[in-house]
């Protein structure tokens, strides 16, 4: 067969794949574009604004104390001399941006390239006559394009931003927005590698996400241990590599975007010799031994174990790492000029305690979120496999299926905050005790189950009305992190902050407000009700 034989269909296929992504890839974009954006202005005005400083650095009082924490060298890397305007967007604001970019690549990856087999759409794509490369290659191109659509965002907004603000070249804005494609390239072709290697998405997808957890821990690795070698094995360190607004190095770009290249080949090398619907890795959705199942809730139960446990084992690390950076932290939120930053991003006010226990515990409940929604979502994926047709068959009522899902949700939420919430006033305890941290770690975790619970509500109620359009739960994510963490920067009203299903707490100091926690419960309870209605109505093919 030639190779016109080989890629026949592509464009056409093409088409098809970007306006399938075109939702989700929005809901992925443009947080990502706009909360980088908002980085450069808010450090000018938070920190060298009265400085009479314009950005260069040298000097900054508040860049020395960035510079001298233990815990933000650990989250973002080393800070580069001097510490400019560029400088810190690129060390802080391209943090953000390039694990949330790498979580873009690596879920819309194995959505496309393997949930898509598992559907039997590859299969109905090579029955209209495309050829045997074709549903390897349309999405990764289209993710690939995905990704440089949000790098030329990037790279356009802070060369924009340059002709105001001094000491942000645009050339530095150009070679971040080169890190940020050659990132997400980079974790698109691990995650093709990995849906090769696993047997269906369910495998696939946490494979791919441990090659995020394991690039981060080894990018922590290489700035500890001072090893630059080292950076080119995580694609999180190819940004210290290409140093943008300090070297804005060419080369290192040239070679890690060989290295995607590289990826990619090796994944369709696997592709090639791979039967259809199976995997390189041992088969573990089956198993040899008997079950005594007692009820559906019992199998639903055995079938989440080893997904919650997995997800158990990453909070509790998390946990644990955001925890032992308390007491640095803290030190260095004691400058003035950085609580007058932090007072951008949380409650203006607030205690300077309050301030740090609401945005790790933010960031903490956001993957919890993420675990929850992904397992009220789940019945939308049995429906997609034809598993709930046969488990009606059988005799379960599809009420019953439906709320067994939900509480299986809220039981996988909970059970996630509380050890959250446990492992980090435990850590915290070892660093800080003073104005009630230990108190304020747990209860500020464990109160935000009201937020999750809307969150479940809201993936219930799709599910139950248009389970073909899950992905729009993802955006709702996306929003709630986007208003917490970058929302004060965004200078956006408070009742837009506070259309999140994460940052409502209660407090341990001063009077609890119940009415947000009220207001989420009912969302949630409302979301399952018009879910369930749904559910019970409608064919379970799917259309609404």
């Amino acid at each position: 067969m030639s190779a016109h034989d080989d890629l026949r269909g592509l464009r056409r296929a093409l088409r098809l794949t970007a306006r399938r992504l075109r939702v989700q890839a929005l809901a992925w974009i443009l947080p990502l574009w706009l909360g980088l954006a908002s980085f450069a202005p808010a450090y000018q005005d938070a920190y060298f604004s009265e400085a009479g400083d314009a950005g260069g650095g040298g000097g900054n009082a508040v860049v020395e104390a960035l510079r001298a924490s233990p815990g933000t060298r650990l989250l973002y890397g080393e800070l580069p001399d001097p510490g400019t305007i560029g400088q810190l967007v690129q060390w802080e604001g391209a943090t953000y941006l390039l694990v949330c970019t790498a979580l873009m690549a690596v879920l819309l990856t194995c959505r496309l390239l393997r949930a898509d087999e598992d559907e039997g759409l590859t299969e109905l794509l090579r029955d209209t006559g495309t050829g045997r490369w074709v549903p390897f290659l349309a999405p990764v191109l289209v993710i690939w394009a995905a990704v440089g659509v949000l790098a030329a965002l990037v790279g356009g907004t802070l060369a924009a931003e340059a002709t105001q603000i001094e000491s942000l070249p645009a050339a530095g804005g150009w070679a971040l927005a080169g890190v940020t494609a050659v990132v997400g390239w980079g974790f698109a072709g691990l995650a093709a590698v990995a849906c090769q290697l696993a047997r269906s998405a369910a495998g696939a997808r946490p494979l791919a996400l441990a090659c995020v957890g394991v690039a981060f821990m080894v990018r922590v690795a290489a700035d500890q241990w001072e090893l630059t070698w080292l950076r080119w094995f995580t694609p999180l360190g190819w940004r210290d590599l290409v140093a943008p607004y300090t070297d804005d190095d060419p080369l290192p770009l040239a070679v890690c975007a060989a290295i995607c290249v590289a990826l990619v080949v090796a994944a369709g090398a696997l592709y090639a010799h791979r039967e259809y619907a199976d995997g390189y890795l041992p088969d573990r959705a089956t198993s040899g031994r008997r079950w005594r199942i007692h009820g559906y809730a019992d199998l639903l139960t055995r079938l989440s174990t080893r997904t919650t446990l997995a997800w158990a084992a990453a909070i509790a690390c998390f946990s644990a790492l955001f925890g032992s950076m308390t007491e640095g932290i803290l030190d260095m939120m004691r400058d003035e000029r950085i609580a007058e930053y932090v007072n951008m991003l949380v409650q203006a006010g607030a205690d300077m305690m309050e301030q740090f226990m609401s945005l790790m515990t933010v960031m903490m409940v956001l993957l919890i979120a993420v675990a929850a929604t992904g397992q009220a979502g789940r019945l939308a994926a049995d429906e997609d496999a034809g598993l709930v047709e046969a488990e009606a068959a059988v005799g379960v009522p599809r009420r019953r299926l439906f709320l067994m899902q939900a509480v299986s949700a809220a039981a996988v939420g909970t059970i996630l905050l509380v050890l959250c919430g446990a492992v980090l006033a435990a850590v915290t305890a070892t660093q800080v005790t003073e104005d009630h941290a230990v108190e304020r770690a747990f209860v500020f975790t464990v109160t935000q189950l009201p937020g999750l619970l809307a969150a479940i509500g809201i993936a219930l109620a799709v599910v139950g009305v248009a389970p073909r359009r899950f992905g729009l739960v993802w955006a709702v994510i996306a929003w709630s992190a986007f208003a917490r963490l970058l929302g004060g920067m965004m200078d956006l009203p408070t009742w837009a902050q506070d259309l999140s299903v994460l940052g409502h707490y209660l407090d341990v100091v001063g009077d609890p407000d119940w009415v947000p926690l009220a207001v989420q419960t009912a969302i949630g309870v409302l979301g399952t009700a018009v879910g369930l209605v749904a559910y019970r109505r409608r064919n379970l093919s799917g259309a609404g």
